[in-house]
């Protein structure tokens, strides 16, 4: 953990290789005493924070940017034996992640307030920080979707504290480091950023609990987003959640398009997205040719080691994983469910399996989280969106149809934070307004759209001195 300044090195949590099961190092697990302890010192340096210049929260943005250019290779090599991300996929994460700061240094010197006409005098708005800010990530993007706590909070003006997953830390120790030799170079009090290493139900939960902290920003299951909620108290949250992100075919669409995005959507990162493909509603017309192209599509990516560049296909997070998602594969042949490929698991990899079910069956109500890709024919768009809505999720959404009347419908009626024409659902740009709605989430990430959460605009009136 590194707090105020300081590292503080325990060997307190073992951390393992998801593919190999080696022990790759091991981090500090902080007590909740030393949790509080940490908040307090970054609260104490909110003033530090905001009183930074616009210019000043630009060039530290840059440099952080600039850094991460520098260790590109360690750092997506970290990724892939941290997370089991295949290492092609470990390099677009970094580089997304440097977009991501520098989206966030443009914003730092684009906050802008308005003016509002007033009778003998005016009224101003301009935007302040929140204070101080709880970061809780997952593991599944371990770099990138911290840059997206990260980078606005420093845009913005915000002290930190950040809490990345035990199951993945050591991509957040790095960053941690870069911010370090940014902030010294700056001459600015490192209490303003602090990382704490641990387990959630200790660290994450204090943060989250904590009066000091103004506001949690949180990426992870929607069954821990759910207790934030209840626990948070009188503080902003944003959550960034999960759900089963529907794919909905219709057969006036382009069905080779579809088959190629599908497959690339559900299988990224062995599914662990938390907007994978979660089921694709297929029109009966289509289904068999649409089945035929996935399963023909799904045997050309490779599964081996995350390191191998010719690696499509990792490790789950853990053999605890693979295994829930075993049992999940054998549940759904129990409830009539037909394995029409893969179906294998090896320790904590399981391989690219496709399913058609039926829409009771289980894989049709719950987040996978897994390379597994159920399919459903349906009659018709009416019962795909009679059956998309009723879920207590609603990320994101694909649609495939070259009819622009039912794209403007589906697009209208989808319950779901994002809508997605002739693409699947796993597609998320930098800059976009990013989260979901019902259990899949509240506010929005996106480096403008968070730059917005973290800030609040304050109104200045101000009366003229003379009445005329």
């Amino acid at each position: 953990m590194f707090i105020n300044g300081e590292w503080i090195l325990r060997e307190d949590l073992e951390v393992i290789n998801p593919y190999t099961l080696e022990t790759i190092g091991s981090i500090t697990s902080l007590s909740r005493e030393e949790t509080k302890e940490a908040i307090k010192i970054a609260e104490e340096h909110k003033p530090v924070m905001k009183n930074l210049p616009p210019s000043t929260r630009y060039s530290i943005l840059m440099n952080i940017a600039s850094e991460i250019q520098k260790n590109k290779e360690k750092l997506a090599k970290i990724i892939s034996v941290d997370a089991g991300k295949p290492i092609r996929q470990s390099i677009i994460e970094v580089d997304r992640t440097i977009g991501t700061f520098k989206f966030a240094a443009f914003y730092a010197k684009e906050l802008r307030g308005e003016t509002i006409p007033l009778e003998n005098g005016i009224i101003l708005t301009k935007r302040e920080p929140v204070g101080l800010i709880g970061a809780i990530a997952p593991f599944n993007f371990p770099l990138n979707l911290i840059a997206h706590k990260v980078a606005p909070a420093i845009a913005t003006g915000n002290s930190l504290v950040l809490h990345p997953s035990a199951k993945a830390p050591m991509a957040a120790i790095e960053l941690t480091k870069i911010i370090e030799k940014v902030l010294k170079n700056k001459n600015i009090p490192l209490g303003v950023f602090n990382l704490l290493t641990g387990m959630g139900d200790v660290v994450g939960d204090e943060i989250v609990k904590n009066d000091k902290i103004n506001m949690v920003s949180f990426t992870g299951s929607v069954e821990v987003g759910e207790s934030i909620t209840k626990n948070a108290g009188f503080k902003k949250i944003t959550l960034e959640l999960g759900g089963n992100n529907p794919m909905i075919v219709l057969k006036d669409g382009d069905i080779k398009k579809a088959i190629k995005s599908c497959v690339k959507g559900k299988f990224l990162n062995s599914g662990q997205v938390c907007i994978s493909v979660g089921r694709v509603l297929v029109e009966d017309e289509v289904a068999d040719e649409f089945i035929k192209g996935v399963i023909e599509e799904t045997k050309k990516l490779k599964v081996g080691n995350p390191l191998d560049r010719e690696t499509d296909i990792g490790a789950l997070i853990t053999p605890e994983s693979a295994e829930r998602v075993e049992n999940l594969i054998n549940q759904s042949v129990e409830e009539g469910g037909k394995i029409l490929y893969g179906g294998k698991r090896e320790k904590s990899v399981i391989h690219p399996t496709i399913m058609e079910v039926n829409h009771d069956n289980i894989l049709s109500k719950i987040e996978i989280f897994a390379p597994v890709l159920p399919i459903i024919r349906i009659k018709d768009m009416d019962e795909a969106l009679r059956y998309v809505n009723n879920t207590k999720y609603g990320l994101h959404a694909g649609v495939f149809t070259n009819d622009i009347n039912k794209a403007f419908k589906l697009a209208d009626e989808l319950e779901y934070g994002g809508v997605l024409i002739n693409n699947s659902p796993t597609f998320r740009r930098d800059n976009m307004p990013f989260g979901g709605i019902k259990r899949s989430g509240m506010g929005r990430e996106g480096i403008k759209y968070a730059v917005e959460e973290m800030s609040e605009i304050k109104t200045v009136i101000i009366k003229h001195a003379i009445n005329k």
